[in-house]
């Protein structure tokens, strides 16, 4: 998972990226031994390609990457069509997935 929102309150996943911010910070911290060891905060002024791009590159063997607190826009869907497709949307974020 990757998200964006400055108050993530969702359950640990595998591997979680998450922006920065001190509850998110807080929420991560108490995550340590529970999540993928591969998982990362960043910069809440990221760029959400950037960050795909990171994930893709820690995790090769990924298959699904749930992108929450980030806009879907046709640049970002363009950018990373040689890589991932856009499975499913709504207004927490949509699913990427790897081509078969």
């Amino acid at each position: 998972m990757v998200t964006f929102e400055p108050e993530f309150r969702g359950d640990p996943l595998d591997a979680v990226w998450i922006a920065d911010s001190p509850q998110n910070r807080e929420w991560f911290n108490q995550q340590v031994g529970r999540i993928d060891p591969n998982s990362a905060v960043f910069s809440q002024t990221s760029e959400p390609l950037n960050i795909l791009w990171d994930v893709f590159e820690h995790h090769p063997r990924w298959s699904e990457v749930i992108v929450r607190g980030a806009e879907r826009t046709s640049e970002l869907v363009e950018a990373l069509q040689s890589e991932a497709i856009v499975r499913s949307h709504d207004a927490e974020g949509f699913m990427l997935a790897r081509p078969q």
